[in-house]
């Protein structure tokens, strides 16, 4: 069970992934201007209906919509003010999804090149620890696969010199030269059993 993946220096660089992050933050801008348009407009379709047929003996209509237009004009000048903040917000919380997704990438790259002895390893606080922990495991079944597969392999390279050096010795000894093949034998079959495990798309079939 491997060890839940944690790299504890601080992130500097909070733009890693620029579309993935401005897609992140844009999608929490928008979300945020439509909820203050639907409270704005609520508020000033409740307070319209609900006091302005009250309020048009105290106060003239007129006067009314100059109130009514201030409160929009207020909501609108504290949500530019308020945008700078959530712009942070969602830089801030998409560099925890952005970060991870980078160093990711880059470990996956680095197994396409043959590098299975490298781990998942994420900052305190990010998020995909999951995903990590998972792809941690799956490397290192790969990096087990192969290291008993190179094994096999340098036992069967071994068995065969063995055997080609009894075939040339005269007399011949069989029986030495059986056990031999036997071993080379079951030394490929457990090669093949460790690669049947996993399921390929094309697969060589004797004929």
């Amino acid at each position: 069970m491997s060890a839940e993946p944690i790299f504890r220096r601080r992130r500097r660089q909070y733009i890693i992934k620029r579309g993935l992050q401005f897609r992140y933050i844009g999608i929490v801008f928008v979300l945020a201007i439509l909820a203050s348009l639907v409270t704005g407009y609520t508020v000033f379709a409740t307070g319209w209906t609900l006091l302005g047929a009250k309020l048009a003996n105290v106060y003239p209509q007129g006067r009314l919509l100059v109130v009514l237009k201030a409160t929009n004009m207020a909501l609108i000048r504290n949500l530019l003010l308020v945008s700078p903040f959530i712009f942070i917000l969602g830089l801030f919380f998409s560099h925890k999804i952005a970060g991870p997704v980078y160093r990711i990438e880059k470990s996956l790259y680095e197994i396409i090149k043959g590098n299975l002895t490298l781990k998942f390893r994420l900052r305190k606080g990010d998020e995909l620890w999951d995903l990590a922990n998972l792809l941690t495991t799956m490397t290192e079944s790969f990096n087990n696969s192969v290291s008993s597969n190179k094994d096999a392999i340098v036992k069967a390279q071994r068995e065969m010199e063995i055997a080609k050096k009894l075939a040339l010795t005269q007399p011949l000894d069989s029986d030495a030269l059986q056990a031999a093949i036997k071993n080379l034998q079951a030394n490929i079959e457990e090669i093949k059993v460790s690669l049947d495990k996993w399921t390929t798309e094309k697969s060589s079939k004797p004929s």
